[in-house]
């Protein structure tokens, strides 16, 4: 189980989220380093010459609104409801609770239904 996204997943959300959503990081030039990632608040924008931003399981269902995250049989689905048009949002079902936030987070930002 994951314990945060990839870099690939890390290096999309850093387009569409703002930075200070993430709560860990990558060590630029050093592979699968995360902690947490508070610095940014701290130092800002030139944090990220030396770290990527990436997202704990919590920081992104934080993001996600109305959420519900289920594992049935080992695959995960992440779902989203929409208040003003009263419609679900079904995602994607994966292997990684951690992989279907991600994938809402996605079609919820190319919904335009991503309330940040």
């Amino acid at each position: 189980m994951k314990s945060f996204t990839d870099l690939k997943q890390s290096r999309k959300l850093a387009e569409i989220l703002p930075l200070e959503s993430a709560d860990m990081c990558y060590i630029k030039g050093k592979a699968h380093l995360g902690f947490l990632y508070e610095e940014y608040k701290e130092f800002g924008d030139s944090i990220l010459q030396e770290y990527e931003p990436c997202w704990s399981l919590a920081a992104l269902l934080s993001l996600i609104p109305y959420v519900s995250l289920e594992e049935y049989n080992g695959a995960w689905s992440c779902n989203s409801y929409d208040k003003e048009t009263h419609k679900h949002v079904f995602g994607k079902v994966t292997g990684d609770s951690i992989d279907a936030c991600y994938e809402m987070i996605i079609k919820l930002h190319e919904l335009n239904l991503l309330e940040l």
